[in-house]
């Protein structure tokens, strides 16, 4: 997903989720080879912007890896719980725009 069209999909998925305000916070993550991130991401959005080869993203709303030809779909748009795992042997980098979601 560029990052256009994440800036200009939120709104409305912001209020979809039932939310008038937000913040956006953009995160560059650095994984170490074979390293695993669990985000608690309760009340927000994170739209993956750009992943290297070798990472794999699941959330409550699917999953991201390029490399697993078993998915029908890559979702580009992650909430509450999700991991982050890098299988590589390499370190590797993933982008995100993190959106948080205000009462």
């Amino acid at each position: 997903m560029t990052e256009e069209l994440a800036i200009r999909y939120m709104p409305q998925r912001v209020e979809e989720r039932g939310f008038r305000n937000y913040r956006m916070v953009f995160q560059d993550l650095n994984l170490e080879p074979n390293q695993q991130i669990e985000l608690a991401a309760y009340n927000e959005i994170w739209f993956l912007l750009n992943v290297e080869d070798g990472v794999s993203i699941s959330s409550d709303l699917g999953e991201y890896d390029y490399t697993n030809q078993s998915l029908s779909e890559n979702i580009h748009e992650h909430a509450d719980s999700i991991m982050i795992t890098n299988k590589s042997s390499q370190q590797k980098k993933v982008r995100f725009l993190q959106v948080i979601l205000i009462d």
